[in-house]
């Protein structure tokens, strides 16, 4: 067959996402001018009559946090009208609901920049249930919203070639209300809810393919995400009954007086929120789950999904551990004793997580993997930030700021490299990089898109990793000056980066430039809608590099402006901010020419396709002390009567922690402990309630008489 170039812009679909797509990028437009009050537009506007009166009809009608959760649900009940008989209105019931909500949030900004909407039902469930839109809340709402829609631009095309096409779309409207939900609540009890509705309906976006592989991997995921829930649970039962309120707000003083207890209730938290956001060690699920779920899946659990983990973190963090603005009298305040302890482990997690991260990516050959694995690193860089943000207490302003930033950052950058992995998938079938090759001469713009995406994430200056990277460095630099141990940690963070040029130069050669004796015949460059939605998100990567400070300026800022940061240190260090310092430049060179020079290296002497044994895996050395409890549980429980030859409990023993991990086992030692203590704890259940009910029965009848 001949090469031909193939231009799909005047099917009807087509040009309706481009004209959707290109009112999205006004949208962006007129969102800045308002912002910097460009053309003394803001001025204008808010002096018009008709913006002062929809200015205070914000202010009557906070219900609209509600129609922001609800939105998603009207999308998902059209894509069930149509179905697969009218895919074509599916899909735009899908993308326009997308777009509402774009529209919906950004008009939303002029009420949320100088004021927090607030909506409370004090009777729900008899503790209470809130929602909140400060500007952390509206920070993750507006990049969340963005690329939610640019996703399902681009899963309209891609979807085609797959099958229970409106399933995946229903599950996805639902998913997105959730977290939606999520990012929007104003206690800890709807945080919860809306996360367990996240998990639950994520889950069948997991296992989609409906093969084994697929559902393996969503049995992991549906397990971790409970053993979060749990972990979760369990901190709001212990923070209600000790604090009585679960509502983000300052909880230090309280917290002060339960001595150890503050430290495992953040514990819990972190655990909790960390294995949805992929934290090592409890990060085993996000490896198995994106390989096989379809890119557009990928894309949002990466690029959305775990940075709502990673939001619940700093949420909970800034919340409960930060003193209120009344309390603080200077920098030494001993308030800020029990948030430096936290932030100082948070720190050491984000290390451990990044190294973990990055050099299991190094060893991957399937480009999903690697991309997943890229996204444990990622998490990282975030919770370093989080921990920076919490150590330096009183000065951490920072460390909150390359936090927030980098979640905004590593959501564009990894959802992008997502779709540019689901196009290569689309085209060739082929996921394995060796053996893939010479892809720039078929998918020039894929290319050009991977490579904007790879500048971002490596911190190339000029896009937008650099920025928040950079600012996480400087919060770093900082604790190390407070406490010299954080300078190995400096260190290591330096050396994680250099692996992380590593690893995506090594993906850049292996799928884009080495030669290759496939000649892809069959693979035609054309223009459609994953072009349509791989430029946007390139362009906001590019935008964000070019002019850092509008992300800070009208976003961060005014966050910092409502947290009890030091006023002084916020006008003086972050306003006044400039990445483009030379030493913050020579220091991204510095790195990401070591980091391909450790590529050249490692791809000469083929470090990268070393195959570690299965005992030198991260989930087999962290669960083991776990797996030899489950091992010997049997015993345990049943002494000599122990028969594990006829039983399951044999299967505990395999060191294939590969195919037989740490879900596998869980459910196999919870099955023997049901097993063992299911008749008793049924007796006991039974006589409890069977005394409660005479009790209440003698109570009733003596009321009588």
């Amino acid at each position: 067959m001949s090469e031909r170039r193939k231009l799909k812009i005047f099917d009807q679909m087509i040009k309706a996402n481009s004209i959707l797509v290109g009112l999205s990028l006004l949208l962006i437009v007129a969102f800045i001018i308002y912002a910097i009050d460009g053309f003394a537009f803001k001025t204008w506007l808010n002096s018009r009559l008709f913006f002062i009166d929809y200015l205070s009809f914000l202010d009557r009608f906070n219900y609209v946090v509600l129609i922001l959760i609800v939105l998603p649900l009207f999308g998902a009940i059209f894509e069930l009208l149509f179905g697969e008989k009218f895919a074509n209105r599916r899909d735009k019931s899908v993308i326009y609901m997308g777009f509402l909500e774009i529209l919906l949030i950004i008009s939303l900004y002029p009420k949320v920049s100088n004021d927090i909407i607030f909506l409370e039902f004090p009777e729900f469930m008899a503790l209470g249930i809130s929602f909140r839109i400060d500007m952390l809340a509206y920070s993750v709402l507006l990049i969340s919203s963005f690329i939610w829609f640019y996703v399902m631009i681009y899963a309209h095309e891609y979807m085609k070639k797959e099958h229970k096409r409106t399933r995946f779309f229903f599950f996805l409207a639902l998913t997105y209300s959730a977290v939606l939900g999520a990012i929007v609540s104003g206690d800890l009890l709807a945080m919860f809810i809306f996360f367990e509705i996240m998990t639950v309906t994520s889950y069948m976006l997991v296992i989609h393919e409906q093969n084994d592989e697929s559902y393996k991997a969503g049995y992991n995921f549906i397990i971790m995400g409970l053993i979060g829930g749990l972990l979760i649970l369990t901190a709001l039962i212990l923070l209600y009954f000790n604090i009585g309120d679960l509502r983000f707000a300052s909880a230090i003083n309280e917290l002060q007086s339960l001595g150890n207890l503050k430290y495992w209730i953040m514990g819990l938290l972190v655990f909790g929120f960390g294995i949805k956001a992929g934290m090592a060690p409890v990060h085993v699920w996000l490896p198995r789950a994106h390989p096989v779920a379809p890119s557009p899946a990928s894309a949002l659990l990466s690029g959305v999904l775990i940075k709502i983990g990673a939001y619940g973190i700093l949420r909970v963090a800034v919340s409960y551990y930060f003193p209120s603005q009344s309390e603080i009298t200077n920098v030494s305040d001993p308030i800020w004793q029990v948030a430096g302890n936290v932030g100082a482990i948070i720190i050491w997690t984000g290390i451990i997580t990044m190294a973990i991260g990055a050099f299991m990516a190094l060893m991957q050959d399937n480009i999903k993997k690697l991309l997943a694995y890229s996204s444990v690193s990622q998490m990282g860089y975030i919770l370093v930030g989080i921990g920076v943000a919490l150590f330096l207490g009183y000065e951490g302003a920072m460390g909150y700021s390359g936090a927030i930033y980098h979640i905004i950052n590593h959501a564009l950058f990894k959802s992008l490299l997502f779709m540019v992995a689901g196009v290569i998938y689309f085209h060739t079938k082929e996921l394995n990089m060796y053996k893939l090759g010479g892809i720039w001469k078929k998918l020039p713009f894929t290319t050009l898109i991977f490579l904007i995406a790879t500048l971002g994430i490596i911190g190339f200056p000029l896009f937008n990793g650099y920025v928040s990277k950079t600012i996480i460095h400087h919060g770093l630099s900082e604790a190390a000056h407070l406490d010299s141990l954080f300078y190995l940690a400096e260190a290591i963070f330096i050396i994680i980066s250099c692996l992380t040029v590593s690893y995506f130069a090594k993906m850049f050669y292996y799928v884009f430039l080495k030669k290759s004796d496939n000649e892809y015949k069959d693979l035609v460059f054309d223009i459609s809608s994953l072009d349509l939605a791989l430029g946007s998100i390139a362009l906001l990567i590019v935008g964000i590099g070019l002019f850092p400070s509008f992300i800070l300026d009208n976003l961060i800022l005014p966050q910092l402006q409502m947290t009890t940061y030091d006023p002084h240190f916020i006008s003086q260090e972050i306003a006044s901010l400039s990445v483009f310092a030379f030493k913050d430049i020579a220091t991204s060179m510095g790195i990401i020419i070591l980091g391909i020079s450790i590529f050249l290296i490692g791809n000469r002497y083929r470090f990268f396709n070393i195959k570690l044994p299965r005992w030198l895996s991260i989930e087999y050395w962290f669960f083991f002390p776990t797996y030899l409890l489950m091992q010997n549980l049997c015993r345990i429980m049943y002494g000599s009567s122990c028969n594990t030859k006829i039983r399951d409990y044999d299967k505990l023993s395999i060191d294939d922690t590969h195919n037989f991990g740490f879900i596998d086992r869980f459910v196999i030692t919870t099955n023997a402990l049901n097993e063992r203590y299911e008749q008793t704890l049924i007796r006991s259940d039974a006589l409890i309630y069977a005394f409660f009910i005479t009790a209440t029965l003698i109570f009733m009848l003596l009321k009588v008489l």
